[in-house]
Order: structure tokens, then sequence, then C-alpha cells
């Protein structure tokens, strides 16, 4: 067994006996002396113990006490050295961070020469004196503590100078990206609280690495600035304003390096303001003569798209030092309005070579100068973007126009062979063409080449219309009439339209009527025909024209739910089982149901609904005063006999007011009323007056 293992086995006894006598003083004496015992027994065995542990060490290693004390000395010394080391080094790399422990350095210093240990401050080299020997190890042991709390200490100020620099960091590179001169999001993560030193220095100089070289890219910026076409006529000073940067670079002195590099950035503004603003107002000129020029509809959608995208960034500038992000766009816009030029310069030589190699007859189409014309060319010549807007308008608006006509002359030509065939047939039919015959643009443009090339025909270019000099006229009459008659004149409107011939004439009629048509083109015209009456259908129909004529239309009523649902674009069978129930209810309890009460569902659609479900259900249905009624037309009829037969007496008179007040479950119009008196059986003798009801004398 060897020494160590002895030891340990030696002190473990003596712990497992001071356990078995306290344990026995428990068991004989009670509780106090046992107390008694743990408080100073178990103690004093413990530092037996220790006393044994340290003698056998000094046994074993054939040193005596003071080498012992010697070699504590040294591991403590080199412990301290470590720390003064470190901290020397932190000082040397980071100037600017003081870990504030100079006083407590001291004090150790001072303590380690008390007990023989000469230490140097700076470097922390140190001897150990003869007077080590006889220097107290618990001493030691404390200034070995001391140091771990010191290197602690620097540590954590190490760790918050990091993260104030890091801070600092950031705000300088704020400053940058506010005037553009860094990328906004740029920033550096502190270190966590248990980082070490290595790692913290990793972060810092990571970050000075990066701000260094941000810091240097606006200081070439700001110079690139000053080295463009635009020179600032202070360029010693703004040279002096970047190399003061510079320095302030090599000193890591960040905040200084950015104040020189935005004194430089000043003073390149203020001496750009000038042409800054010039330039910005040459270019809106430009967008705005672009906009007037009106040529989108002759250019590439991408060259507007991209005038738009150039007019929107150069809004955005608002700094004299965006002077030459204000140039290159000044060189788009430029580069773009030649390429419109260019585009229309091109198919303006399309449609003329189209037009060129057509047999066109005299006075169709007149070539332009503009055809010979080589803007883009001269344009490419002007410098001077104010001349440049201005010569360049003009240009736009000649060939806009000339693009224009020429593509449309040369469309019409493309197309005339199918179109002339059109022409030529509605012509023998109606002896007539007009532009909405045509379905197709530049109708107008089709008649007028058709007529130049064939003769006998007129053209009228205000309407426009193509007609044979010798156009046949007819008169027509048409007869109206309705399928019944009425108490009061209705006003139907007849209409005649085709082949360039359009009229209107109205009719008042109670039953019947006549509209007259004179000089009527021969041929076939569309009819239509209003009632004036909306429970009466329209009428269309075409009708030919050879020769006089007549003819005739009868207006037939409509059901009421035809006419309830002309205008409704919803199929109200598919809505009405939602209805139903609500419907039926208000009907159980009010006797009737009309659209003057709230009806779930839009008020534009309430009568339609209310004729489907009156067919559904077997209801009668009516018209009074504008809102639509569904009532119980053998209710009404009961009402109305049992008030014949035990209401009114022979002689008497009761108006339809008071049987609609006094009797009726439901607010039915007169002509409900007359409808049915007129179906009951003949044991009353009523008549029928305008306003109401007399029972007649036997």
């Amino acid at each position: 067994m060897n020494a160590n293992r002895r030891t340990a086995l030696g002190i473990g006894a003596l712990v497992v006996l001071a356990a078995a006598i306290g344990a026995g003083i428990f068991i004989w004496s009670g509780s106090q002396a046992a107390t008694w015992f743990v408080l100073i027994g178990i103690p004093l065995f413990v530092v037996l113990g220790i006393g044994l542990y340290v003698r056998g060490v000094i046994t074993r290693s054939g040193t005596s006490e003071q080498e012992f004390v010697r070699t504590r000395a040294r591991s403590t010394a080199e412990e301290f050295q470590a720390l003064l080391r470190q901290r020397q080094t932190l000082r040397t790399a980071y100037p600017d961070w003081d870990p504030g422990i100079d006083a407590q350095v001291e004090s150790a210093v001072g303590d380690f020469e008390t007990q023989g240990v000469t230490v140097d401050r700076e470097t922390g080299a140190f001897d150990l004196g003869t007077g080590v020997k006889s220097a107290d190890l618990q001493e030691f042991e404390r200034l070995s503590n001391e140091t771990q709390r010191l290197e602690d200490e620097v540590e954590s100020s190490f760790r918050e100078f990091v993260a104030g620099d890091l801070s600092r960091r950031e705000r300088v590179l704020d400053r940058l990206a506010e005037v553009d001169l860094a990328e906004p999001s740029e920033s550096f993560s502190a270190p966590d609280s248990s980082a070490s030193v290595a790692e913290c220095r990793d972060v810092l100089d990571s970050s000075r690495e990066a701000t260094r070289g941000t810091i240097e890219e606006a200081i070439e910026t700001v110079r690139e600035m000053r080295r463009g076409g635009h020179r600032a006529d202070d360029g010693g000073a703004i040279e002096a304003d970047l190399e003061d940067a510079e320095a302030a670079l090599d000193r890591v002195e960040f905040e200084s390096a950015v104040e020189s590099v935005l004194e430089a950035r000043d003073r390149l503004r203020d001496e750009f303001s000038g042409s800054f603003n010039e330039e910005l107002d040459a270019i809106r000129d430009l967008v705005d003569a672009v906009d007037r020029a009106d040529v989108d509809a002759h250019v590439e959608a991408s060259s507007i798209d991209e005038v738009d995208r150039i007019d929107a960034a150069v809004s955005d500038l608002d700094s004299a030092l965006d002077l030459s992000e204000a140039s290159r766009h000044r060189s788009d816009l430029r580069r773009v309005c030649l390429d419109m030029i260019r585009t229309m310069e091109r198919r303006l030589a399309d449609h003329a070579e189209t037009l060129r190699a057509a047999d066109l007859p005299p006075g169709y189409y007149t070539e332009p100068d503009a055809v010979d014309e080589r803007f883009a060319a001269e344009l490419e010549a002007i410098d001077d973007l104010e001349l440049f807007t201005e010569r360049w308008e003009a240009a736009a608006t000649d060939l806009r126009d000339a693009v224009e006509t020429a593509s449309t002359k040369a469309a019409v030509v493309d197309a005339y062979d199918d179109v002339s065939e059109t022409i030529e047939t509605a012509l023998a039919e109606r002896g007539e063409v007009v532009g909405d015959d045509l379905p197709m643009r530049h109708a107008d443009q089709f008649l007028g080449l058709y007529y130049r090339r064939n003769e006998g025909l007129e053209f009228d270019p205000s309407v426009p219309a193509l007609r044979r000099g010798d156009v046949e006229t007819h008169d027509l009459t048409v007869e109206v009439a309705y399928e019944h008659g009425s108490e009061r004149p209705r006003t139907a409107t007849v209409e005649l339209d085709g082949g360039g011939y359009s009229e209107a004439v109205t009719v008042e009629t109670r039953v019947a009527g006549t509209a007259a048509f004179e000089n009527v083109p021969a041929g076939t015209h569309e009819l239509s025909a209003d009632p004036g009456d909306d429970a009466f259908g329209a009428i269309e129909r075409d009708v030919r024209v050879d020769g006089d004529a007549s003819v005739s239309v009868e207006f037939r009523e409509r059901e009421l739910r035809e006419q309830l649902c002309a205008d409704v674009d919803v199929d109200m069978t598919e809505v009405l089982p939602d209805m139903r129930s609500r419907l039926e209810s208000s009907f159980a309890e009010e006797g009737y149901v009309s659209t003057e009460m709230d009806l779930p569902v839009q008020d534009t659609h309430a009568a339609c609904l209310l004729a489907v479900w009156s067919d559904e259900a077997g209801h009668g249905i009516c018209r009074s005063d504008g809102d639509v009624v569904v009532y119980d037309d053998d209710q009404i009829e009961r009402e109305v006999t049992n008030v014949l037969r035990y209401n009114v007496d022979p002689g008497d008179r009761v108006s339809f007011a008071d049987l609609r007040r006094n009797f009726l479950s439901a607010p039915v119009p007169d002509s409900v009323v007359r409808d049915v008196v007129g179906g009951i059986d003949g044991e009353h003798s009523v008549t029928i007056t305008e306003t109401g009801l007399e029972i007649n004398e036997h």
C-alpha cells in the first residue's frame, strides 16, 4: 500500500472514529454532550487528520517544511504574474481600457514583499528571497484567493468594456447610415456573461475591423464624389478632412474619423447644392415632356415603365450628395427617350413601306415629312439636357402623329379585301353602309377607301356613311295595337333603325294607333316598339322595306310574375326555400304580405319573390298604389259576399275605401274588388261605380 493511500485511510479512520465516539456519547450521555462533541471534538480530529496528511507529504517528498512553503510561494507568485501579464497585454492592445485594479495590485505586491517575494508591477517577474522560508503558508493561500478574485474582476471589467465599445461602434455606423454612407443593418452582438477574455477579444477585434472597413468605404465614397464630373471648389479642405479621418482610423479613434468624414461630406454638399438642383429640374422637365408627348401607344411599354421608375427614384433624392445618383438617372432617362424616338422611327418606316407597296387611290394617304427625318441621330449629338428636352418633345410629337396616321392607314390596307366584301353586300341590300355596320376599328377609314376606289357613291365622313347615288326610298306605316284597352291613354314609342336611317315616332292611344315613317331607304331595318306600360311586353323585329308598305305590332299583356321579375337577375325559385317560412308566418299573422313590409330580401327583388311564392302557394297577387300585395283570394271573396249579404241594405252605397278599411283583410285595389263582385252569383243586385258599390232596390 502506498503512502498516499495509507494517509487517506488514516484520515478516514479518524473521521469514522469521531463519528462513532459522537454516537456513543449521544447514547450514553444524551444530546447535549453529543452536541458539544460535534462542535469541539470533530474539528480537533479534522485538524489532526490534515496535520497527518501534511506530515506525510513532507515525509514522502523528502523535503523540509521550509521547502514546502517555498514551493507554495512560487506557485502563488506565478498565478499573480499571469494576472499582471494579462492586464498588461490587454492594456497594450486596448489603451482605452482600464480595469481599475491598480490599487489592489499595489496592495498585493506589498503583501508579497512582506512574505519575502519581490514582484515587478509591470512585467510580473518575481524573486523568492531568503526570507520566504519563514513566510506564513496561510498568507500565500490568501494571496492565491486574492489573485483569483482580481482575475475575475479583470474578466468582468473587460466584458463590460467590450459591450460598451460595441455600442459605440453601432452609434458610429448609425451616423454614417443616416447619410447613406453605410448599411443601416450592420450591428454587433455583445458577448454573454460567461465569455472568456479570448472570446471577448475575438468579438471586439472583429467589430473594430468591420467598423474600420465601413469607415474606409465611406472615405472612398466621399473622395470618389469629389472626383466626379462636378468637382468641388474646396477640394483641398475636403481632402484634408478625409486624411484626418484616415489618421484617426490608424489611432482607432472611430468617432473622430466619422466626424472628419461627415465634415468632408458637408463641404461637398454645400459645393454641389446648385448643380444638384439644376440636375433635378432638368430631369423632371424631360419626364414632363414625355407625359405631354403622349406616345405610350407607339413605343415599348417597358420604356414608359422605365420613365416612371426614374421619376420615382428622382423624387426620393433629397441631398446634394446624391448628385452622382441624379447624374446616373439623367443618363438612363436620356437613353430611354432616345429608344422611344428610334422605336417610332422604325414603326413609321415599316408602315410607310406597306403603304408605298399598296395601290392607293389619290387623296387617301400623303406621306409626312417625318418619314425622311433622322430625329434620333440629331438628338444624340445634343449634350445640353434642356435643349435635348425641347427638341425631343417636338420630334416625339411629329412622330406620334405620323405613326398614328400611318399605322391606321396600313391596318386598313391590310384588311381591306375582307372588309370590302361586307361593304359591297350591304350596299347591294340596303343601298347604304354606316360605320356601325362594320364590326371593327377605323370603320370610317374603310368606308373612305372603298369610296375612293369605287364610283357612283356618296360618302359622309361625319356619320360616317356610304350611300349609292340613287338610293331607293319608301314610306312605311306601323299599325300599333294593345291586347285590350284602358281607361287612360298609353304612349307607345316606335323606332326604325338601319341603313343609315334612324327615326322614332310616338303614338298615344287607349287601344290602337298608327306610326308613319317617310323616305325609308330600301333594305332591312330593325323595328322596335315600347308599349309605355309595364303590363305589356316590348317588341323587336326586322322589317324588309322594298316598297310602300304597312306592318302591324300588337302589345300583349304579360303575366304579373313576368312583369315583376323582368329586371331581376337572380333565380328566385332557388331563393324561395330559405324565405318560405318567414313569408307564411307573416301571411298567417297579417292576412296578406306586401312589399311594404320588412321582407328578408333586397328591395329590388322583393316583388319578384312575392310573385314566385304566390304562384307556388296559390294565393292572389296584385299591384296596389305602387306596392305588390299577395292575398287570400277566397278570403276576400267571402268578405265581400258577407258585406253584401249582411252589412248593407238596398239603396245603400259603400266606397271601396270603406270596404278596405272596415271589412277586407288585405289592402287590395279597387280593380280586385270589382272582379270579385263581378264573379259573385246574382243573388245581389249591385251597381259598380267609379268609387264604390251601390246596392239596388229589389
